[in-house]
């Protein structure tokens, strides 16, 4: 007889995208209708334009995000990520308004994302810096 429980595996699906702004009304609400029709488990998302760090619950998603401290309508990054993969979450760190980590548990190893909004037409000391940070924390 057969005695060891089968575990429960849950697949990863995940993409990215750069949503442009968030700001409008039922924006994430619209964007989270798309990623579960998808059947999407995880979206890392850039240009949020949130002020601040958080994390907001819904019926089917959780919204994990880090933007500027001012409101400023620029940057931001973040993760809206399914009820299904939201209980394999292990921790989640804002590293700044341009990025942003997450750990999920894994089968056999731990997984980190890291989402990035890399600056575009700037000055290299800004650039050199973002990357620098990006590396920290790989």
């Amino acid at each position: 007889m057969n005695t060891r429980r089968r575990q429960r595996t849950t697949d990863l699906t995940f993409g990215t995208w750069n949503v442009q702004t968030m700001l409008q009304p039922g924006k994430m609400m619209e964007i989270a209708d798309v990623i579960l029709k998808l059947g999407i488990g995880l979206v890392v998302l850039q240009e949020i334009r949130w002020q601040g760090d958080g994390e907001i619950n819904k019926k089917n998603c959780t919204v994990i995000q880090s933007g500027p401290e001012n409101q400023t309508g620029q940057y931001g990054t973040g993760f809206i990520i399914s009820r299904k993969i939201n209980e394999s979450i292990l921790e989640w760190e804002p590293v700044n308004d341009r990025l942003r980590r997450i750990r999920i548990r894994g089968k056999f190893r731990n997984l980190t994302i890291i989402s990035a909004y890399a600056p575009t037409k700037t000055r290299e000391k800004r650039k050199g810096r973002f990357l620098q940070q990006t590396r920290e924390n790989m």
